[in-house]
């Protein structure tokens, strides 16, 4: 949990799940996004931590949060226009409802499938 400190002796904290939510749904409004990555692996462990297996990594540093996302994309899109546009929409989604500084977001491409065939 972050906390974030406001005038005086106040503070906010911040549970991850709440940030990795809000990155999951602002990645899946993308055109070209099917899915974040969902790994089969760490099946057993996401029993036990909500964060693990829904394709959002948040760590949070002295200078920002810094968020990793596993995505699938369709066949038919243009990779560097999706990564660009999830990067954007998850910075004005976070920025809009958490007060929290953001040091990078990082998009990684772990598949691409024919959205058609689905």
């Amino acid at each position: 949990m972050a906390q974030i400190k406001q005038n005086g002796d106040s503070s906010t904290y911040i549970n991850k799940n709440m940030v990795v939510s809000i990155v999951s749904l602002a990645t899946k409004e993308i055109d070209g996004v099917i899915d974040v990555y969902h790994s089969k692996r760490l099946t057993l462990r996401s029993l036990f931590n909500k964060n693990v297996g829904k394709g959002v990594r948040v760590k949070y540093t002295d200078l920002g949060v810094i968020i990793d996302i596993y995505v699938e994309v369709s066949t038919h899109c243009e990779v560097s226009d999706v990564v660009y546009r999830i990067q954007q929409n998850v910075k004005n989604s976070i920025s809009s409802v958490l007060p929290i500084k953001i040091k990078a977001i990082n998009v990684h491409i772990m598949d691409a499938e024919n959205k058609d065939s689905l």
